[in-house]
């Protein structure tokens, strides 16, 4: 019993997340999404096995083509391209997905990316 006790003080507690910190779902997919196509020919297979994700899904999620809503898949393709991040529904009666990246640099980042990823190639 003792023993069970002081494991269950050992677990950090779950903080509130930094609401300042998030991204929207569309974007974080936009992200993924652009990320993925920049691999080369024959480096997507490779990957999903190296990260354990499923071929299909990844290019499905590449190309456009779920049928619904994945966050876990996404942030599952965040973490696997180096941006972790933590799922968040809110507003609470919502069923909007926001992702929750760890500081103000991987936000930085991730907007910079993005922004980058996301400008027409006549403008870069």
């Amino acid at each position: 019993m003792t023993e069970e006790v002081t494991r269950q003080t050992d677990v950090a507690p779950l903080p509130f997340p930094d609401l300042s910190l998030t991204v929207s779902y569309a974007d974080a997919l936009l992200y993924a999404q652009a990320r993925l196509k920049m691999l080369g020919s024959g480096e997507l297979k490779p990957f999903c096995e190296t990260h354990q994700l499923t071929y299909t899904n990844i290019v499905n999620l590449k190309n456009g083509k779920l049928k619904r809503e994945e966050p876990r898949l996404v942030q599952r393709v965040l973490g696997s391209l180096g941006l972790p991040a933590q799922q968040l529904r809110f507003p609470l009666s919502s069923k909007t997905t926001w992702f929750v990246l760890p500081d103000t640099e991987a936000l930085a980042s991730f907007q910079g990316q993005l922004q980058f990823l996301t400008t027409p190639e006549a403008e870069v």
